[in-house]
């Protein structure tokens, strides 16, 4: 997905009589404030401008704008942004109701990878009809219509619609509801004039609440967070305050809640009767005991070769499998509830591989100390050259002396390893790789545009994210050019086809990384998502788990892969199956595996252990992959990656057999981390999602 990208994120009728002002004073809650309350009743009392202008930000810096026209009956959207050559650029046309619905829509432009957006929504009386490119259908429902390429001027127009509906709730269409929740006010300068910004919780629209600034009339000042944000034109240094503020409103929101969400046990803990997967021999060992006391294993052994310990829960495992808690190797933990999903799959530990600093540390901490639940995470730095098609962290560098102390700076702060980026000048890979393993950090990240991944390894690389590179390598000096942007995508669905996994060519270069001792992080379950993805079927990587959903992101997963007509499907297919055959050779060739998803967590985290399987790997081996093969390349083998007497306590209990189908680790009931009991369901209840089909 690279940086999560899943994931990115009116004219106001009058008023009614005296009627209406009793209906919406009954339906504001004691937390809505008086000046919530007059935002609510004044919405239409001063019309937005003509045209108002914003801007977008990438980590603090322009890169994009969005202008929002009054036209009749509702309003014209433009928005853009650019985001390593990937981007929309769409114009939207929506009218809307008295209650300030949508009745007509319409978006036209270019999605996120460039392919054409042409979608319509109109309700004609009861009927509302859709038309998009993941979707499209009649339903007899009024409901606000939250299209599938959404603005942040589209969330503006539903908060308003929610500050005017009793209970500031609405139904969403096609499906699900929407609700507002009214969080802190701050003030603020608008040219010049003293205002008060207001910051509201949309909920229902994902895993977590969104958050939106709207000033006194209920118009968009801000919507966001510090890595993608737009704010109104003449506000973008106040941005860094705003969204300081709302992580800090959002973070309190959290910690209030999380204590329900866990369970600390009052004594030891004992699992009998498990299926015990030995990590270290990739076998399973029938008929197992394992206490836990604190946060440490203190014992593993056969059923009746230790008692209960007095005072002990004791779980009985029968019929069940327990694990080392597994390891996402590729995340951008962008949210506190990113920590629930990560946990409900059974992941206790993470790498995150490119985040804002501060929130960075602060979440690590948060999951550290138990106040929030979320896994242990492994810090690397993010470092990229100046260009319009750096990476979204700006940590920029271009001579060797920035790039000593760009490191340095990451080291100080505790990270371990050092992730380089696509616009790099390949010039200081060695200047990098010297700084970061002199002062005992690894060096990863992406090939740097204009180098191989062979020259990458050759000049310092411990290992190689996503495995396109593993197949760009054997692609054209042209093609290893440009991929600091979308080619390093494209040419593998136009080119993967045409390698030999089996050819003398590719053996050679996989016993070269296996001399070197490089690490590959895969990612295959965002190739199954680019090839073989196909409009109006969900994701592939979150297929299985389509129907637990929160209706707005099942219906985003309906998104469309790469392929442009039949000719592509077909040639898609073909790269997939090559880069499902690179997989397996690299495996069969000894380079060491680690599992990322770079994606949605949780969910795609399983696929992608089913993709390893489906290539060819045993799934002892897959399960030693995501365990104690993660921890060993982490530096945590000491502490974690396998059920040891003095390990940390990290378990998750399976209902079944994932040696025999890593598939079964969708089927967790029970998660350990630190020795603290969570229950998956309650976990995903919290984010939304359903429980699992029994």
């Amino acid at each position: 997905m690279e940086f999560d990208r899943r994931r990115r994120g009116i004219a106001a009728a009058n008023v009614q009589g005296g009627m209406r002002m009793v209906a919406l004073q009954s339906a504001i809650g004691r937390h809505w404030t008086a000046s919530a309350m007059a935002m609510v009743l004044g919405l239409a009392a001063t019309p937005m401008a003509s045209a108002t202008d914003y801007t977008v930000l990438t980590s603090g810096q322009p890169s994009g704008a969005m202008s929002v026209v009054e036209a009749p009956g509702g309003r014209e959207i433009s928005f853009r942004f650019n985001d390593r050559g990937r981007g929309p650029e769409v114009r939207s046309v929506v009218t809307v109701d008295s209650d300030l619905l949508p009745v007509n829509l319409s978006i036209d432009g270019v999605d996120y990878y460039k392919l054409a957006v042409s979608e319509h929504f109109k309700q004609a009386g009861p009927a509302a009809t859709w038309r998009a490119a993941n979707d499209s259908g009649t339903v007899k429902a009024a409901g606000f219509y939250l299209p599938s390429e959404t603005t942040p001027e589209h969330l503006s127009m539903l908060a308003r619609a929610l500050l005017r509906s009793p209970g500031h709730r609405i139904p969403l269409l096609p499906s699900g509801e929407a609700r507002l929740e009214p969080l802190i006010e701050r003030p603020i300068d608008i040219g010049g004039t003293p205002a008060v910004a207001r910051l509201f919780a949309l909920q229902g629209l994902g895993y977590e609440a969104r958050p939106i600034w709207l000033d006194a009339h209920g118009e968009l000042l801000m919507q966001g967070n510090a890595w993608f944000a737009t704010v109104r034109h003449g506000m973008e240094a106040q941005a860094e305050g705003l969204i300081r503020a709302q992580a800090e409103a959002l973070e309190k929101r959290d910690l209030a809640r999380s204590s329900a969400l866990m369970r600390r046990p009052s004594g030891p803990v004992m699992f009998r009767n498990v299926s015990l997967f030995d990590a270290v021999a990739r076998v399973t060992r029938a008929n197992m005991t394992v206490i836990v006391d604190g946060s440490r294993i203190v014992a593993v052994g056969q059923n009746g070769e230790t008692a209960a310990p007095p005072g002990a829960t004791v779980i009985d495992g029968t019929g069940k499998t327990l694990l080392p808690g597994l390891w996402d190797m590729h995340v951008h933990l962008a949210t506190n509830s990113d920590g629930l999903l990560h946990l409900a799959a059974g992941v206790t530990s993470v790498r995150d591989l490119a985040n804002t600093m501060e929130d960075t540390l602060l979440r690590k901490r948060r999951f550290e100390t138990g106040e929030l639940p979320g896994p242990r995470m492994v810090l690397a730095g993010f470092i990229d050259g100046p260009g319009p098609l750096s990476g979204p962290i700006k940590v920029l560098v271009s001579t060797p002396e920035e790039m000593r102390a760009a490191i340095r700076t990451y080291a100080a702060r505790g990270y371990e390893q050092i992730k380089l980026y696509s616009s790099l000048d390949p010039a200081l890979v060695p200047v990098a790789a010297l700084e970061a393993h002199r002062l005992g950090l690894r060096l990863s990240g992406h090939v740097p545009a204009g180098m191989t991944m062979r020259q990458a390894v050759a000049a310092g690389f411990d290992e190689v994210h996503h495995l396109n590179f593993t197949a760009l390598n054997f692609m054209s000096a042209d093609i290893n050019a440009k991929t600091n942007g979308i080619t390093r995508i494209t040419a593998i669905a136009e080119h993967a086809w045409e390698i030999d996994p089996g050819s003398p060519k590719v053996r050679e270069f996989i016993a070269f990384l296996k001399a070197k001792g490089t690490v590959v992080d895969p990612t295959m379950s965002l190739y199954e998502s680019d090839l073989l993805g196909r409009p109006g079927t969900p994701a592939p990587n979150l297929a299985a788990d389509i129907d637990r959903l929160p209706p707005v992101v099942r219906r985003a997963a309906y998104g469309a892969g790469l392929a442009r007509g039949e000719k592509e499907v077909v040639r898609n297919a073909a790269s997939f199956r090559t880069m499902s055959g690179l997989l397996k050779a690299l495996y069969d060739g000894g380079v060491p595996l680690v599992a990322g998803t770079d994606d949605t967590p949780g969910f795609t985290y399983h696929r992608e252990l089913e993709l390893y399987q489906k290539a060819g790997i045993p799934a002892a081996d897959v399960l030693y992959i995501a365990t104690l093969g993660a921890a060993r390349v982490a530096g945590r083998e000491a502490e974690l990656g396998s059920v040891s007497p003095g390990k940390l306590a990290d378990l998750i209990l399976v209902d079944g057999n994932p040696t025999a189908s890593v598939s079964d680790l969708r089927k967790t009931v029970l998660v350990m981390k630190d020795g603290v009991l969570f229950q998956p369901d309650t976990l995903l209840s919290e984010v939304g999602v359903g429980p699992a089909a029994k």
